[in-house]
């Protein structure tokens, strides 16, 4: 194509615009597909339960031990 005499590329030349068309209707859009809105709500669920398991142990007080009775003399050859 040539412009003026100089070669155009029409690699460089922004994508057209389509003419507007005044018929009343917003344009449709026609989403994502179903697997791909599959794959995204899994992972949203996979970043949540990574965020919960990281918070469980925070949310849980530490178990008390109790305390170790110290050994009596002597108990050694007792079964």
């Amino acid at each position: 194509m040539a412009c003026n005499g100089e070669e155009v590329s029409l690699r460089f030349m922004p994508p057209t615009i389509p003419p507007e068309h005044d018929d009343g209707d917003w344009p449709v859009d026609p989403g994502r597909p179903l697997g791909l809105r599959l794959l995204a709500l899994l992972g949203a669920f996979s970043f949540v339960m990574l965020g919960l398991s990281s918070l469980a142990p925070l949310l849980h007080p530490p178990q008390r031990q109790p305390p170790a009775w110290p050994e009596r003399p002597g108990a050694e050859g007792r079964a």
